[in-house]
């Protein structure tokens, strides 16, 4: 019995930790040494009642992990949204068709098709990185639903040191990558120049952006100041190009399959930044911030940032729920709401939030455009049930209210014939 119960609690914490990982990226020092210390229990409390069993000459006790694993019934990384039983089976978990499948998880991965040479990287550093990626991108486990995996989670605040980023800033830091232009165009700094500068911008196609991550990979992803210069281009997209953050996301995606340090570092940076943004009041940079937050939720789509770092910028949103936090939620909700809802384990934290918001909605007195907003996102990410059944579901008739239909609208034409019989049928009703 202490062994079963042992090997329960411990399944228990693992998944835990695994939903942990999968939100916030990282475990805490605490759930880490807890999770080492019942697996060390585990162990010796098996190695005792093996040399019991063979002592007694008695058979060990059945473990249920094979059960367990087996009503689970599912496989993939994040478990992802499944319609009920009435409704139409479909194989594009929270995504509606394959197009938009195709784009967010059909991504190449060339860690295993690339030669280690070319990456930089060694054969232990390889393994490694594939046994993340199969944790992140795709696990062969259940993720079972729990409250406390959100709530457990910490919550990371940028410093008080951290300003907003001004315009001039991210100018600067374009003038002085400029200043290296005069090169030779042979050398690799200057393909590199020409890769994040003129290539990069004119993303327009998933194929595009696979050829230019795989160009980038080979040629200039084993050099960690290239890195740098790319987390910075990407980090720094233009407030008017909202069409290039599905690319870039996605070619975030497919560098981060080879490199811990690019996409991480984009998503900190993003994070920082609309927390940097929301401690300002007046409705000031809305551009940045619509681009900020819209940023944050293709990346989520794309599973290289985790879903709490939304579900947080939502809940910053909601705290003050007012002036630009309107439109900046409501993107947020636009932009990755329907993945969410549809995904098992964020479902019941973004129903909360949503309530939360058309609570706010009915409490606040909101002009007509933010009213619009506000349901507009609710509906796109949860639209009514049975709303289209009840419209096509026909009006069933008395016998004489259906009969006088059936001489009004299929008997009647523009005919004696049918008039004159039309009419002696009216008048012989009572």
């Amino acid at each position: 019995n202490s062994l079963v119960q042992t090997h329960d609690r411990l399944r228990k914490l693992q998944k835990r930790c695994e939903q942990d990982k999968l939100l916030t990226g990282s475990l805490t020092e605490s759930r880490e040494k807890g999770l080492s210390d019942a697996e060390k229990l585990y162990e010796n409390l098996q190695k005792s009642v093996e040399s019991l069993s063979d002592i007694l000459d008695k058979d060990q006790p059945i473990l249920n992990e094979e059960e367990e694993e087996l009503g689970a019934g599912s496989s993939g990384g994040l478990e992802l949204w499944t319609k009920g039983e009435a409704e139409e089976l479909s194989d594009w978990g929270p995504f509606d068709d394959e197009e938009t499948w195709a784009l967010y998880c059909d991504v190449p991965d060339f860690l295993t098709t690339v030669p280690i040479a070319l990456l930089g990287i060694s054969q232990e550093q390889q393994e490694a990185k594939k046994s993340s990626n199969l944790q992140k991108y795709g696990l062969d486990e259940d993720i079972a639903k729990d409250e406390e995996i959100l709530s457990d989670t910490p919550n990371v605040q940028p410093s008080e040191s951290e300003s907003m980023p001004t315009e001039l800033e991210e100018i600067n830091e374009e003038a002085e990558d400029e200043e290296d232009a005069e090169v030779d165009k042979d050398t690799p700094h200057y393909k590199l120049m020409v890769l994040l500068d003129e290539e990069l911008p004119e993303l327009h196609s998933r194929e595009k952006t696979d050829d230019l991550a795989e160009k980038f990979i080979v040629n200039h992803g084993s050099n960690k100041n290239s890195r740098k210069r790319l987390t910075k281009v990407l980090f720094h997209v233009p407030r008017t190009r909202l069409d290039l953050l599905p690319h870039y996301s996605r070619f975030l995606a497919v560098v981060d399959r080879v490199y811990d340090d690019v996409a991480a570092q984009v998503v900190r940076d993003l994070e920082s930044q609309f927390h940097g943004y929301a401690r300002y009041k007046k409705n000031i940079n809305i551009e940045s911030r619509m681009k900020n937050s819209r940023y944050i939720g293709e990346l989520t789509k794309f599973r290289v940032a985790p879903p709490i770092v939304s579900l947080r910028a939502l809940q910053r949103c909601l705290e003050d729920f007012s002036g630009a936090n309107i439109d900046v939620a409501c993107c947020i909700l636009e932009s990755c709401g329907r993945f969410l809802h549809r995904t098992k384990f964020t479902n019941s934290r973004v129903t909360s939030l949503m309530d939360t918001m058309m609570r706010l909605r009915k409490a606040k007195n909101l002009d007509d455009r933010h009213m619009t907003l506000i349901d507009f996102a609710f509906y796109n990410v949860s639209p009514p049930q049975n709303a289209s059944l009840a419209r096509s579901r026909a009006k069933v008739l008395p016998p004489f209210e259906a009969y006088i239909k059936f001489l009004l609208m299929d008997k009647l034409c523009p005919d004696e014939v049918s008039v004159s019989f039309v009419l002696k049928q009216l008048l012989r009703l009572p």
